[in-house]
Formats: structure tokens, sequence, C-alpha cells
């Protein structure tokens, strides 16, 4: 995931920071590069699969998700999100592609839980495509380096689209959702989760609902996802910073402690006090939509 501050305004991001949008996609490849790079210098390579924070049950919130993942699990909070994003979808005998995919883990959960027919991922990184293409043999998996606003697939091409913590680097978020309607065939389902502003949630509903979608699913998880942080993320932030060439680098220090959100630190603390959220929205493309 890369987290980019920015004002509350228009729903393009380019527009709020200013910035022209080939200039912000140079900084999310520059910043997964970094992190990329310290990952293959870390003892941790071979085993970090997800750049998304996990999800936590908490007491008084009711999950979609009913399992139990094995404690000593490395990446256990990241899979449980997944499966919390997916809730009662089926995906067996299904076309899936995940926008954002990362290092793949998304997908290769999927394809060691469940039947679906095939899996596509796509990122903007190459590194994180090298390193999915490494890392997952699963012949029904495939990765390319690609565009969230300008997807390289044909028309209703898939079943289902995920996209978890992602978005929100997006220049142009309409132009993306607009791809995901295009790619999506009728009566198949967007499974979307992110941290976002409180008003961006709402454009999304907005746009998304007016333009061919309904809303099957619109939960709240911010309290879950901060107790995950919670758990896990001083855990993950010292295995990190542990061995490797670049042990004790401070500037490695702080990209690990911006990207992992510990408790204290500016993101977890921006989160807290409701400047963002995280929600999760399953929604369903309609069988007689037109295209956007």
């Amino acid at each position: 995931m890369s987290r980019l501050h920015d004002q509350p305004g228009s729903a393009r991001l380019d527009d709020r920071l200013g910035v022209a949008p080939a200039q912000l996609k140079s900084r999310v490849i520059d910043f997964y590069n970094g992190l990329n790079s310290y990952l293959a210098d870390s003892s941790l390579d071979g085993y970090v699969q997800f750049f998304n924070w996990g999800y936590l049950s908490v007491d008084s919130r009711p999950d979609d998700w009913r399992g139990d993942l094995p404690a000593a699990m490395l990446d256990r909070h990241a899979v449980r999100l997944v499966l919390e994003l997916l809730g009662p979808l089926g995906i067996d005998g299904r076309d899936v592609l995940d926008v954002g995919c990362g290092r793949g883990g998304t997908l290769a959960t999927l394809a060691g839980r469940f039947a679906p027919r095939s899996l596509a991922g796509v990122d903007l990184n190459p590194a994180s495509i090298a390193h999915c293409k490494q890392a997952h043999t699963d012949p029904r998996l495939r990765f390319f380096q690609g565009d969230a606003e300008d997807l390289a697939f044909g028309d209703g091409s898939f079943d289902l689209v995920t996209n978890i913590e992602s978005s929100n680097a997006y220049p142009d978020i309409d132009r993306f959702y607009r791809e995901v309607n295009r790619v999506l065939r009728p009566g198949g389902h967007f499974a979307y989760t992110d941290l976002l502003q409180p008003g961006q949630f709402a454009h999304a509903r907005e746009y998304l609902t007016a333009n061919g979608f309904v809303i099957e699913a619109d939960r709240d998880i911010t309290a879950n996802v901060l107790a995950a942080r919670r758990e896990a993320a001083q855990v993950q932030l010292r295995a990190f910073n542990a061995g490797g060439s670049g042990a004790g680098d401070p500037t490695r220090a702080a990209l690990m402690s911006y990207f992992l959100a510990p408790e204290g630190s500016e993101f977890f603390d921006h989160i807290a006090d409701g400047r963002f959220e995280y929600r999760i929205l399953r929604l369903r493309k309609l069988a007689d939509c037109v295209e956007l």
C-alpha cells in the first residue's frame, strides 16, 4: 500500500496534491522499489507476500468470515483481511483479477483456499511483479505490470475484481472505477477495501451506484485494522529492521515505520482520530449495466 497525504476536495488525487499524474505514479514506483529492496536484503523476503495492514476481530463488531488461522502464521492478519473482504462471495469456477496485487499474497490465498478458474494480478511496480512471478508457481496465477487506470484486459473478462489498500494512491480514482466496470461481467462483483478519507468513501458510493453497481456490503473496519496494527506492527518492524546489510539504517527504519504504521506513528494516529477510515465495500455490477 502506498499512502500519500492529501487534503479533501476533488476526487482526483493529482488535483488535491497539485502534482501531475505521471509524477504521482513515479513516486509510487519509487516507494515500492525501496520497500522491495529492503525486503530482498532481509531474512523475510521469501515469507512476506502481503502489503496490507491486516484485520483482527474485536468483540464489539461482527465478522463476515467465520474461521481460525494458526497463531504462528506470519501473515495471518493480512490473510484474514482478504477472507473478511470476500465474506460470503463464492469464487469457485470464477475468473478473478486483483488490481494492485503487490507481492501476490491475495491471489495465492485465493488459489490455496478456493477453486477459481483463473487468477490475474496487476501492479504498477515492476519489482513487485518480478517477485510474484518468482514466488508463486501455481499455473492458475498470472501477473502483469500495469496501470489500474488503464487495465490491459478485454471488456467483461472477469467475474470478480479485488482491490486491497491500493486505490488511495491512484491519481484519477474515477478512471479506475470505470475500468473495474469495464472488465467485469454483468452480475460480477467488485470487492474493495482501503484507507480513505470519509468524503472519498462517500464519493465512491455515489459514483459507483450511479453507474451500474449495487452495494451489497459496506462495513467500517477501522477498529479491526487498528487492532491488527497494535498486535502485529511492532513485531513486524523489529523483524524487518533486523539482519541484512541495512540493519540499523535510519532511512530504512523510517520507511518501514511509515509502511507498517505501529501504534503512535503518524498514520496510526490519523486513523485513530478519524481523519481516515478503513472500509470494506462489496458491490455487484448490474446485469443490465451500461458501460460508464
